[in-house]
């Protein structure tokens, strides 16, 4: 009986010494970004724009990380998307990623996904995709994933919809450890163009890009959280521009027509 009771002794202190080590060996479960990385490091090019013709002719991997998106995310595997970061890195990289798709579903040879209309309602809305192991649409994703879900306007300088007037797409896919520092970095690069945001003092008027009225609302909402700020459009915009490049709030605001073009190379 002693004999047995100090087996069982020795086993139990085994046990406690190699039960930790054996926990920290195993490593955390995490969403895999490297095929769309190595799609969007070999088919767009510095400027934001795609070469779908070539992407058209060998799919394999841009493939294969919708078929991950297709069967993994915050819904059906929450695991592997336990914060915010992850949720919202997901949920751009997806949006992104669909709309390779369906451009591809359109032909390499098209020139807009807005459509004979301009309204881009078969492409964005009616369109079906899956997700996540559920049907969404480019639409709802947007909308309701990712505008309602997290709130943050910073989105707007990171969703690519296959047109010129969008925000340059990134040669690097959003990642959750440098998330914010990616965001911050693409809205300063978006109200730092021309295209997006002018300003004629002589005329007394900000041009800005057609997406800040679109989505005005987000902007402003957001805005009127800050401490200290008025909630304007342009002082959303100007916490983003450089100290000597502020627009000046008593202009009056023009949207620019947006260029509804392919963002094809």
């Amino acid at each position: 009986m002693k004999d047995l009771l100090r087996y069982f002794w020795l086993l139990s202190i085994a046990v406690l010494a190699t039960g930790p080590a054996t926990l920290a060996e195993t490593p955390a479960m995490s969403f895999s970004y490297e095929d769309w990385q190595d799609v969007l490091q070999e088919y767009v090019d510095d400027k934001g724009l795609v070469d779908y013709r070539r992407l058209d002719t060998d799919r394999a991997a841009l493939g294969r990380f919708l078929e991950e998106i297709e069967t993994q995310g915050p819904r059906s595997t929450p695991e592997l998307f336990p914060d915010r970061q992850e949720q919202l890195a997901y949920y751009i990289n997806a949006y992104n990623a669909l709309v390779f798709k369906g451009v591809l579903g359109l032909g390499p040879d098209a020139d807009t996904v807005w459509g004979i209309t301009k309204t881009g309602y078969g492409f964005f809305a009616r369109m079906k995709m899956d997700l996540d192991q559920r049907l969404t649409s480019l639409k709802k994703l947007e909308d309701v994933d990712i505008r309602e879900g997290f709130e943050d306007p910073r989105i707007h300088a990171a969703l690519n919809c296959a047109s010129v007037g969008c925000p340059r797409l990134p040669q690097q896919p959003f990642l959750p450890e440098t998330l914010d520092e990616q965001l911050d970095a693409a809205m300063q690069e978006f109200v730092g163009e021309e295209r997006n945001c002018s300003v004629d003092r002589e005329a007394g008027t900000a041009t800005l890009s057609k997406i800040f009225d679109w989505f005005r609302e987000d902007f402003e909402s957001f805005e009127a959280k800050q401490p200290g700020s008025q909630g304007r459009l342009i002082d959303y915009i100007n916490r983003y521009r450089s100290a000597n490049a502020q627009i000046p709030t008593d202009l009056k605001i023009n949207f620019s027509t947006y260029d509804k073009s392919l963002n094809h190379q």
